[in-house]
């Protein structure tokens, strides 16, 4: 009976052991990407003038109208605004 106790002590301890070694590999994984910007430096939040939502003026769907730039969350919130110049 007691080596049933002893060798469930075990498997416990070779699961987390493993579980730690694991986690401990998809950190590293984690840190060789690289960054999208420098750390340190804050994005330019733009905002969708369809729907209010900020986004990033990197990440931002862009549409040149006349003299300036108008920047969007997605392609559909372009479309809809497309579509409400297009009706006027």
């Amino acid at each position: 009976m007691w080596r049933l106790i002893l060798l469930g002590i075990l498997l416990a301890i070779a699961y987390f052991v493993v579980k730690f070694v694991l986690r401990a590999l998809r950190g590293q994984e984690k840190k060789i990407e690289k960054p999208v910007r420098p750390a340190g430096l804050p994005s330019e939040m733009i905002q969708d003038p369809i729907c209010g939502v900020f986004v990033p003026k990197e990440r931002a769907v862009c549409f040149q109208q006349d003299d300036h730039t108008l920047f969007f969350c997605s392609d559909t919130c372009r479309a809809d605004y497309q579509k409400t110049i297009n009706k006027g």
